[in-house]
């Protein structure tokens, strides 16, 4: 396999907060236009590389009603334990909910866990010397 990029794609229960959570906290960056049709929302934001983040809302005037996502986990590597630690303070000094503090795992990883709007975990690590 050869795949050209690798895109997550999900509905946002509340679209503009889920934006605010990826582009505003997590740093991602906007990725072309976002589209508000008759059919719904939606954006691209560059989780970095090829990775990218696609979110979709609701159209105007309506609410998502569709399945909670389940067993999904999301991971974001960082290059060593400082970048791991200092993005960690950055999430906390602007007040990101539900975060989990670093921790140096027993399978060689420094993570810590955020959770996005509609709860889906975001895994921030590094690798680690055993």
């Amino acid at each position: 396999m050869n795949a050209l990029e690798f895109r997550f794609a999900c509905f946002a229960r509340d679209f503009e907060k889920s934006i605010h959570f990826y582009r505003d906290a997590l740093g991602m960056a906007p990725v072309g236009e976002w589209w508000d049709r008759p059919d719904g929302k939606g954006a691209l934001l560059s989780a970095g590389g090829t990775a990218v983040i696609e979110i979709y809302g609701a159209a105007k005037g309506k609410t998502y009603d569709g399945p909670s996502p389940v067993a999904i986990n999301l991971a974001l590597r960082f290059a060593d334990a400082s970048a791991v630690d200092e993005f960690y303070k950055r999430l906390a000094a602007i007040g990101v909910e539900r975060i989990e503090p670093p921790q140096d795992r027993s399978w060689g990883h420094r993570s810590f866990i955020v959770y996005d709007p509609d709860g889906i975990p975001v895994h921030i690590y590094c690798e680690i010397k055993k």
